[in-house]
């Protein structure tokens, strides 16, 4: 059974109003509203507006340790709501890193050395966690009206950079000084904009937003695929309202869950707002004015609206009658009345009173009709008589298979007239016998009631319609004050009016999916869009403008990704658009190409005496990952063990002291069963303190060069006096005298192990090492770091 079905919805909006004084209360469900994220995201790309790579260096320990930041790669925002709280407002928003460079560097007598080299890449990366304020981001309907999520109204930054949960915050306020400074193009995801509309009733004046947690248990379940679900919640202020009250924690979700349902958005509008307005239409064009006056109470809530102005004519007539007086003569009269119009003004206007689910229209006007008599051989008669009467028109909510409706549950008219009075001269006496006696009951029987109250009472019945759907009304206020942005046709009004629908701008009318999928290179790709769109046009291109082939896709929607020769660095990101024909309307896939399979992480680090070191991997699809060093020394190499971490797979132990050497090099291997894919790194463990230390002396970055120096307790070694060499082959190559290192521009390594010995009298073996990131040319900041 469902938990929070719409059933138990309407069930829990039927005891009372449940729009704590707001004029709209609108939820939007976070699954639905990250693919708009999506959207906006790729968009960037077009409009050049995305956050370029980020570079930088965090500080872990002052002058000892230091991170550095190298063209990180941040992948889309992801709103999640696992730790939503309606008091506080904070969304959990997460951004991966999908590519890029992280050195850690330490501080030694010579200056500062690389300690670990990792490269980032979509398969296993760090993760910025931020808490989206969104209580900070109140928007006024008039200046701006965006609902967004600013990157910079946010707290308790944490990039999973690190282990530990300090160095996790050092490197997220990093991440948040940097959106502080940021450009709103980049900074701020639009989700979508609170408009001001024409209904002035229902016109928005500000907005705050609030978030709310799924009521799922599955929600709150770490291993659940609707871990984080939920909600932003955006309470609209109306015009001529004071504001509203904040959603305590019993304050029920209002995203249904029925099964087979696909509902992202739920709007409550309130009551009488809502079905004031059509009748009010009914009567601006009964009376042709809409020059209502509207009454609020000291809540602003609306109560009565006044109409101002508005008139209903009364037509002139000319009817002849033959009548026999009392001598028995006859005598045919002629009678003309003028034209009049009741009017809704001064003490007489029309109201509409609004009395919860009810409305009452009430009107009672008046008006004078002059009347000329002519007959042969008398001069004319003038008689003026008054012409009033009472309307009293009630409408009431009603629930129908055909939606919400306005019901006339009565209406009443009450005509009323009065002979106000007669002039006719010498001649006045002949007419006010005639009146009295004959004229007055033809007048009050057959002018006044059968053709003005009664031809008045019928357009009354006809004109104020039986049934009037505000079903209408409803979608014209969610058009108008949010475009095209929430759409459906659900609508029921148990006491407030609730409608329950989906998110569906423009760009999400339709979706590609798989929305943001990962491919390795020169493999394919099926795409389809949901719900199906006939004649769909496809077009591939690479998400930043520049060279590189992004690969093909047929008329089908099957994409054929590049082949990994043609792709520099370990991926390429491509964007997959259909396009409706006719519409216009579009939606794009982000797809990430991959040229390994597998990755290992990091890629080298130093390992302390007694320490460890925490490994992680990252797998295209599922895979069955299989741990081992590689040809392991008895008695020398260290061990691998089920990391404890959170995200790490195995953790190094450091194996047995030999305290012949310095270094013992343990290459970790990592292998997919499934597929028989491998990927290694290497851990540098010391057996002791190494007694060289080596500095970069100069870089040419431009000729792949840099310039060694090695050093015993401060005194430089000259050349020759040593043996430069490099741990492992690929590296590039070393001058075993000189120190001199020079890059191969072919390698694909990311890192040069660089190893120092010599003999020292007395002593024996001294040896020191220095690890280099590759390639030098992306690198000449840091390299200038460490070479002071």
């Amino acid at each position: 059974m469902s938990g929070n079905s719409l059933a138990s919805l309407l069930a829990w909006m039927k005891n009372s109003s449940r729009m704590l004084g707001w004029g709209l209360v609108v939820a939007l469900e976070r699954r639905r509203t990250n693919l708009i994220v999506v959207q906006e995201y790729i968009r960037r790309f077009r409009d050049h507006s995305y956050l370029p790579a980020v570079r930088g260096e965090v500080m872990i320990v002052d002058n000892k340790r230091m991170e550095l930041i190298h063209d990180f790669v941040m992948d889309v925002p992801v709103l999640s709501f696992e730790n939503a709280n309606l008091n506080d407002s904070k969304a959990l928003l997460t951004m991966s890193v999908m590519g890029g460079s992280q050195l850690t560097l330490e501080k030694e007598s010579v200056g500062w050395k690389a300690y670990k080299v990792d490269e980032i890449d979509p398969l296993k990366g760090p993760k910025l966690y931020l808490d989206l304020l969104l209580n900070e981001v109140s928007g006024d309907v008039d200046q701006d009206g965006r609902v967004k999520l600013d990157l910079s109204k946010s707290d308790n930054f944490r990039l999973t950079f690190a282990e530990t949960q300090h160095e996790q915050r050092l490197g997220g306020d990093f991440f948040k000084d940097l959106f502080n400074q940021l450009p709103d193009d980049q900074r701020v995801y639009e989700l979508g904009k609170i408009e001001r509309g024409t209904n002035e009733l229902m016109r928005p004046l500000s907005f705050e937003l609030r978030t709310q947690a799924s009521s799922s248990p599955a929600a709150r379940d770490p291993k659940s695929p609707e871990f984080g679900d939920g909600a932003v919640l955006a309470l609209v202020r109306m015009e001529k309202r004071l504001g509203g009250n904040f959603p305590g924690q019993n304050y029920k979700y209002l995203i249904p869950d029925d099964q087979g349902k696909d509902y992202s958005a739920t709007v409550l509008l309130d009551s009488s707002r809502t079905i004031a307005d059509p009748v009010l239409r009914e009567v601006s064009n009964l009376l042709q004015s809409d020059e209502f006056i509207h009454i609020y109470d000291q809540d602003g809530e609306l109560k009565t609206a006044v109409l101002n102005s508005g008139e209903l004519l009364v037509p002139e007539l000319e009817i002849t009658k033959k009548i026999t007086l009392s001598s028995g003569e006859e005598i045919e009269i002629v009678m003309n009345s003028s034209p009049g119009a009741f009017l809704s003004k001064d003490l007489n206007k029309l109201t509409v009173e609004l009395l919860d689910s009810k409305v009452l229209i009430g009107w009672k006007p008046s008006t004078i009709i002059d009347f000329t008599f002519l007959t042969a051989g008398q001069a004319p008669g003038y008689f003026r008589f008054k012409l009033e009467f009472e309307l009293l028109v009630e409408y009431s909510v009603e629930q129908s298979d055909s939606g919400v409706l306005l019901r006339r549950t009565g209406i009443q008219f009450v005509p009323r007239t009065s002979f106000e009075s007669a002039t006719g001269g010498d001649e006045g006496e002949f007419w006010y016998d005639i009146l009295l006696i004959v004229l007055l009951p033809l007048v009050t029987a057959v002018y006044l009631t059968e053709m003005i109250f009664e031809r008045f009472k019928a357009e009354f019945d006809e004109r104020l319609n039986t049934e009037i759907s505000i079903t209408e009304t409803i979608q014209e206020i969610l058009t108008l004050n949010f475009g095209q942005a929430i759409q459906g046709n659900e609508i029921y009004a148990p006491h407030d009016i609730g409608f329950f629908g989906r998110i569906n701008p423009q760009q999400t009318s339709f979706l590609i999916d798989p929305m943001q999928p990962i491919i390795k290179a020169g493999g394919s790709q099926r795409f389809a869009t949901a719900p199906v769109v006939a004649g769909v046009q496809w077009k591939v291109e690479n998400l930043v403008e520049g060279p590189g082939v992004p690969g093909t896709i047929n008329a089908s929607g099957v994409y054929q990704a590049p082949a990994a020769s043609t792709i520099k660095g370990r991926f390429t990101r491509v964007r997959v658009t259909a396009t409706a024909p006719g519409s216009g309307y579009f939606s794009s896939a982000l797809v990430t190409v991959v040229v390994d399979e597998l990755s290992i992480h990091p890629l080298i680090q130093v390992c302390d005496v007694g320490a460890t070191v925490e490994l992680s991997a990252g797998v295209l699809g599922a895979g069955n990952l299989q741990w081992s060093i590689k040809n392991p020394v008895p008695g020398e190499s260290g061990e691998l063990k089920p990391s404890d971490k959170p995200g790490g797979d195995r953790t190094y132990h450091h194996g047995p002291v030999v305290t012949t050497k310095t270094y013992v090099i343990d290459q970790v291997e990592v292998k997919n069963t499934s597929t028989g894919g491998t990927r290694s790194m290497h851990v540098l463990a010391l057996q002791k303190q190494p007694m060289v230390s080596v500095r970069i002396l100069s870089t040419d970055v431009t000729q792949g060069r840099v310039q060694l120096q090695a050093s015993v307790n401060g005194n430089t070694v000259p050349d020759g006096r040593g043996d430069w060499s490099l741990a492992f082959t690929g590296q590039g190559t070393i001058d075993k005298a000189t120190g001199v290192y020079r890059a191969d521009p072919a390698a694909t390594g990311r890192y040069a192990l660089i190893l120092f010995k010599m003999e020292i009298d007395f002593v024996g073996l001294a040896e020191g090492h220095l690890i280099l990131p590759l390639p030098l040319v992306e690198f000449p900041q840091w390299l200038e770091i460490m070479s002071q």
